[in-house]
């Protein structure tokens, strides 16, 4: 089992960056970012970060699977995107045509909610202010995590793939908030981030 951990940081310094090199929880750690700086961090458990907040998941590692975080300038609601993601089949075409994720998710809001059985109370939940805050397949394996500034996804098989997770920020219009874009994978517990053929960058329509 890995733990990744996503945090939004404050001021990045040299005594931050030692600390974390020191750390032996860390299997590896990752700062980057332009205006707002993050760590990415692999862990073999959950582990407490003193003074930030963290987005985590707990994966068991696959050799084919990569994941994507997107991470927002400031607070936003991700329900909606999301929503087209694992539970809209014209933003998502592999709910339909694969069958490893055709029966669907289990999107978490003020409740878990079983699509596609359940996709309107879900909208409703959401038009009513429920905000999502994860995903899993049936299985209860996880397949997304969210707060109000980072979207943690795995892509690849039995997830969405990594366009489809992407598709519902690709917005022209001028109401938008800016996320960064940082694809990866882990092979045994080691960051390798790839995004050449990903946006560094994509926006996201505020509502």
């Amino acid at each position: 089992m890995t733990c990744i951990t996503v945090a939004i940081l404050g001021k990045v310094d040299d005594r931050l960056r030692k600390r974390l090199e020191d750390s032996t929880h860390l299997k590896d750690h990752l700062i980057s970012g332009d205006k707002t700086k993050f760590l990415l961090a692999t862990t073999e458990t959950k582990i407490s970060f003193d003074g930030v907040d963290t987005l985590q998941m707990d994966i068991v590692e696959r050799q084919s699977e990569d994941l994507i975080a997107l991470i927002a300038d400031r607070s936003v609601d991700y329900s909606l995107s999301a929503y087209k993601t694992y539970a809209d089949p014209f933003n998502t075409p592999s709910l339909v045509e694969d069958q490893r994720i055709g029966d669907g998710f289990i999107l978490k809001a003020d409740r878990p909610y079983d699509s596609p059985q359940e996709n309107l109370k879900l909208l409703r939940a959401i038009r009513g202010g429920a905000r999502l805050t994860a995903v899993h397949r049936r299985s209860g394996e996880v397949s997304a995590v969210i707060n109000n500034r980072i979207l943690l996804a795995r892509c690849g098989p039995y997830h969405p793939k990594d366009e489809e997770i992407l598709k519902p920020y690709d917005t022209k219009a001028k109401k938008t908030v800016k996320l960064q874009v940082i694809s990866f994978n882990i092979r045994g517990g080691k960051i390798t981030v790839d995004n050449t053929h990903k946006p560094k960058t994509v926006k996201m329509l505020l509502i």
